[in-house]
């Protein structure tokens, strides 16, 4: 790569961290700055209208739009490839200037560097050179350029909900330019206990709802240790659950008479989602007696994501790690253990891949940043990966 166009390329991440785009979450219609991904989605959509190449808006949430780039190939009646990245970042609170790009020692720092606007800008520079160096590429290309990938994932369901027909993905997330064929899926749900209110100063009389909900916990995580470290997913290890939030009780001298935790359980490929629900209403039912059971309710899970497995000898896995290749000298096939919109569109029966710079580690942190030359090198590969 040039010195030019590593300049474009650093500048064009630079310009998508200046533009905020907090996923609003539970508020989905704020888009008022910080929130929203509209700023981003204008930014995509002029860049590639200057290149004469079709792309539109996608309705998703209001005033939150998809944008979609189709660059066609030679060959029209082939099913293009897909390029994925989302457009949304997690809060900024406690960063120093957030929105405001920092270049420091190799690095890019603020909100969104790594997870993901440095795989959009990546997309977006690959996908331009593509597109300007010409001939046709082909198979056609489709850039698209998400919504609320850190909430629902509205944007990724409702491109699968449309209808439209791919030959493959590469989703953009901080893989470290490792090429991911496989992750984890997830499962969020709800654990409420059930007690018997009393006053403190005679808890005897009620039944203390945190109480029993310890207890249920001390199951789930016996559980956990005598079954979880014998499964195993070649590239993503073990399954996980986690006890991420607790609430109970309604006052200091009132026993409770209900208490709340969330679960993240991660499901690794090869696991059914409605089988860990069940073996954790399983490891409840089986320790704790009768009485104390029955008041433990697993509610069905608010949120439930699937595992990505795709084989790692797959034309797409093997043509991307080929480029990556070629441009670092060797290149590592890797499992990661979160979720990302690759999911969706595995599950629709899309092959998928998870490419992109930088390091979770990184992602959702005070001090987010991305190695500037991973930026540069994803760009690099992604030209090659397009145009072999």
């Amino acid at each position: 790569m040039t010195t030019t166009e590593t300049h474009e390329i650093i500048q064009l991440l630079g310009n998508l961290v200046t533009l905020p785009s907090v996923n609003p979450y539970q508020d989905t219609e704020r888009t008022s700055v910080p929130y929203g991904e509209a700023r981003v989605a204008d930014t995509v959509l002029r860049y590639f209208r200057a290149l004469g190449v079709s792309v539109e808006r996608q309705p998703v949430l209001p005033g939150r739009d998809n944008v979609v780039v189709r660059v066609p190939g030679r060959d029209a009646a082939a099913p293009p490839l897909l390029l994925e990245a989302h457009m949304d970042t997690v809060e900024a609170n406690g960063m120093p200037a957030p929105f405001t790009p920092r270049l420091e020692g190799g690095r890019m720092y603020g909100r969104g560097t790594c997870d993901t606007k440095a795989s959009l800008a990546a997309m977006m520079w690959s996908l331009r050179q593509v597109i300007q160096q010409g001939p046709p590429v082909s198979r056609g290309v489709c850039l698209v350029a998400a919504v609320d990938e850190e909430f629902m994932q509205s944007g990724v369901r409702r491109l699968v909900e449309s209808g439209m027909r791919f030959s493959g993905a590469v989703v953009g997330e901080p893989t470290s330019l490792h090429v991911v064929p496989a992750h984890n899926g997830l499962l969020y749900l709800r654990v409420v206990a059930r007690g018997q209110a009393a006053h403190t100063s005679a808890p005897q009389r009620g039944v203390n709802a945190i109480y029993t909900m310890t207890d249920a916990i001390h199951a789930l995580r016996g559980g956990v240790a005598s079954t979880y470290p014998f499964r195993h997913h070649p590239l993503c290890g073990n399954p996980q659950l986690t006890v991420s939030m607790i609430r109970g009780g309604s006052s200091a001298h009132v026993v409770p008479d209900q208490c709340e935790v969330i679960i993240d359980r991660r499901v690794i490929p090869g696991e059914n989602w409605r089988q860990a629900l069940d073996e954790i209403q399983g490891w409840i039912d089986a320790s704790l007696d009768a009485d104390t059971a029955q008041r433990i309710e697993v509610q069905p899970p608010y949120k439930v994501t699937l595992p990505v497995n795709t084989p790692t000898d797959h034309p797409l896995v093997q043509g991307l790690r080929q480029a990556v290749e070629s441009v670092l000298g060797s290149a590592q096939i890797a499992g990661v253990p979160y979720n990302t919109d690759a999911a969706h569109l595995a599950a629709a029966g899309v092959p998928v891949v998870v490419f992109g710079p930088g390091d979770i580690a990184q992602a959702h942190t005070v001090g987010e940043y991305v190695e500037i030359d991973q930026v540069v090198a994803a760009g690099e590969i992604l030209q090659q990966f397009l145009r072999p």
